[in-house]
């Protein structure tokens, strides 16, 4: 019986040995898989950094001309409307009064 299980002990011994080879093995491949991974997503951010720095210097100028121009617009809507109210005080009065109603009118009904 004791050689039996001094049989068993050196199959199990060999066996722990090709399992710790095989997972240093495992290892060291999952490590360069890992690294090749991580060099992939490096590249695929560079690439994106570069795409987004393309199209800001593209469209950039377009986007503060736009800008300008909405700037533009809003400060000739406001002296439009502070020369009407100046000019016609009443009619924006009543202006202001009939949209209250209304938007009071609306508020209560929903």
């Amino acid at each position: 019986m004791r050689a039996a299980s001094h049989h068993n002990g050196k199959d199990l011994a060999k066996e722990i040995a090709l399992l710790k080879t095989q997972l240093e093995e495992l290892t060291e491949s999952m490590s360069g898989t890992g690294q090749s991974i991580a060099a992939r997503g490096e590249e695929a951010i560079e690439e994106t950094l570069k795409s987004a720095r393309a199209l800001i210097a593209k469209y950039g100028d377009t986007a503060k001309a736009v800008a300008q121009d909405t700037i533009n617009l809003k400060n000739k809507a406001t002296d439009t409307l502070i020369e009407q109210t100046e000019t016609r005080p009443l009619t924006t009065v009543a202006a202001i009064i009939g949209i209250g109603f209304l938007a009071g009118y609306l508020c209560r009904r929903s």
